[in-house]
């Protein structure tokens, strides 16, 4: 379950990340074909958040940014402001998970390879660790301390338990994600919701060359994914969602799990007689 806690921050030189300078938005402007042309020979590949880099990638618009970064199959630059709104809209796209007209005070939902990143107050962490190597490629660089520990192909609770579960930049660090969410999708109650985000390999890396053993494990992007749902998948999960955000580092999904829901109800067991009625009755447990 180890993931990078979010895409964003710099594991690696090109991955694509923050920067610490401050680059206002109001200067960015969309690329023309000769500032496309003049930036592939400016840029530095090998070390693309380099300053200089960032200087040259300021004055353009993301769209553009990612548009280049497709053409020239280089990670894409996201400066701070552009970041909180990506981190915010995955959060939204992956909560739709959960089953309508519930508030999620009111489920029970996992937050699964969660990180630091805890999403949504209600929803329950979980992780393989709450410490570790902050500085290992693909490592996340912090972590909930209240997070279950639990490797994601055996979590610790019975089939048909929960309502919805969330999943943000962390199936690509599995080498079989269908055995993956086939496992979640036993644990869900029908009508249950799995909440994805996954990095689109196209504006990140490619998978094959990475080197890390907790890096990612295949590349992933909506096509591929849509693929493995038709060919494993679709008798478990139907899709609900795909592909609908808007920037392109990363891609949202939503499967929902075939059934009418049932929300959490109070046992008659826990409220059926009060403490006086039980010992009226005779069934208090006494010395």
């Amino acid at each position: 379950m180890f993931k990078l806690n979010n895409l964003f921050k710099s594991r690696r030189k090109n991955a694509p990340g923050p920067v610490s300078a401050d680059y206002p938005p109001e200067i960015r402007k969309p690329m023309t074909p000769a500032d496309f042309e003049a930036l592939e020979k400016k840029i530095n590949f090998r070390h693309l958040n380099s300053k200089k880099n960032l200087d040259l990638l300021c004055h353009f618009d993301l769209k553009s940014r990612e548009e280049f970064a497709l053409r020239t199959k280089s990670p894409v630059i996201y400066f701070p402001d552009e970041v909180a709104l990506v981190k915010r809209n995955e959060e939204t796209a992956a909560m739709l998970a959960a089953p309508r007209t519930f508030d999620p005070s009111a489920l029970n939902g996992l937050n699964i390879g969660c990180g630091d990143r805890r999403i949504n107050p209600h929803l329950t962490p979980v992780d393989i660790m709450r410490s570790g190597d902050k500085s290992a490629s693909g490592s996340h660089h912090a972590f909930l301390p209240d997070a279950i520990l639990a490797n994601p192909d055996d979590l610790p609770f019975k089939p048909e338990s929960i309502d919805f579960i969330v999943a943000l930049h962390m199936l690509e660090h599995v080498p079989d994600p269908v055995a993956i969410l086939k496992h979640w999708a036993s644990v869900l109650k029908p009508g249950g919701g799995i909440g994805l985000i996954l990095p689109d390999y196209k504006y990140t890396w490619d998978a094959r060359k990475d080197p890390s053993k907790f890096g990612h494990k295949w590349n992933s992007d909506a096509d591929t994914f849509r693929m493995l749902h038709a060919a494993h998948l679709a008798d478990d999960l139907r899709i609900e969602a795909i592909g609908t955000l808007e920037h392109r580092i990363s891609f949202d999904v939503v499967l929902r799990k075939p059934g009418n829901f049932t929300p959490f109800s109070i046992s008659n067991k826990t409220t059926e007689l009060s403490g006086a009625e039980l010992f009226a009755n005779g069934k208090m447990i006494t010395k």
